[in-house]
């Protein structure tokens, strides 16, 4: 099985050349000429339905379930029309609110988000937000995740290129240390594998059995870089606990981003596996 535990809903308008535009200000820098040449090599479809572009790149790549994130609260109802769409391919995350409404609790809104939706985790972007991981709204989130064994998926590390947040400044996963401890039956991911704290998101998933990595961004940002802690991270915990991920900014780049992964010499073909889809197999009960 085949897994990509880390993936964004598009906008329709997305292709190669947005992107190019989107991403003007770094041409030069190696991430963004990278990109570009591996997407080269990736035959499209030109599509009206964003999410039959999507599901055109997840086939070639040989993926059998794709993990959809909301980037934000009202992204949530969308990722649910993907799902709708193609109930077979993805698997729900959830945006939680950072406050009650007006006739909801926080812990109501959520639950009956749980009723509709049937998602399988929650995705968290309190940095984004200018707070910390351990800020205290996200203990009834914990909580809900721990009664009904939910996953939780923190962003860390850096955003995306040309993000207009100090998001680093709240990014770095030691802020998770106490909450994770405080909640040993939860399964938490440190996105982006923590990059560029990543000594200290090993850490973690040494520490604590219920943590968990994810390489999402990094095959197409900072390849070298990966190597390297991968390398890292099989010599202390080994791959069981290392999932893909690839957060591209377009569909091709799902394509693109496995490809990669899956030619890498410095992984045997049985820890490949293991991070392209078996250990995330086992985390969602597949």
């Amino acid at each position: 099985m085949k897994v990509d535990f880390h993936c964004h809903i598009f906008q329709d308008t997305v292709t190669p050349e947005s992107l190019k535009h989107f991403f003007h200000a770094f041409k030069g820098y190696g991430f963004y000429e990278r990109y570009l040449e591996r997407i080269k090599s990736i035959d499209t479809i030109v599509d009206d339905n964003i999410i039959k572009r999507v599901l055109f790149h997840i086939k070639r790549a040989k993926l059998d379930k794709v993990v959809l994130l909301p980037a934000s609260s009202s992204e949530n109802k969308t990722v649910q029309d993907w799902v709708d769409f193609a109930p077979d391919v993805f698997i729900p995350f959830y945006n939680p609110p950072e406050k009650p409404s007006e006739t909801q609790t926080i812990e109501d809104i959520i639950h009956q988000a749980f009723i509709d939706m049937k998602f399988k985790g929650f995705k968290i972007l309190l940095s984004f937000r200018q707070k910390f991981l351990n800020d205290k709204i996200i203990i009834p989130v914990l909580e809900f995740a721990r009664d009904h064994e939910l996953i939780v998926l923190f962003h860390t590390g850096w955003p995306p290129p040309g993000t207009r947040k100090p998001v680093l400044t709240y990014s770095n996963p030691l802020y998770a240390d106490e909450i994770i401890n405080s909640f040993p039956k939860v399964k938490f991911i440190i996105a982006h594998m923590g990059f560029p704290f990543s000594d200290i998101a090993i850490a973690l998933a040494t520490q604590f059995p219920n943590v968990y990595l994810d390489i999402s961004n990094l095959p197409d940002m900072a390849p070298l870089r990966l190597k390297q802690l991968l390398l890292q991270a099989k010599d202390i915990i080994g791959t069981q606990k290392i999932l893909f991920g690839s957060d591209g900014f377009i569909p091709e780049s799902i394509e693109a981003t496995v490809k990669y992964f899956e030619s890498v010499d410095y992984l045997t073909e049985k820890e490949i596996k293991n991070i392209m889809g078996l250990n995330a197999k086992n985390i969602l009960n597949l």
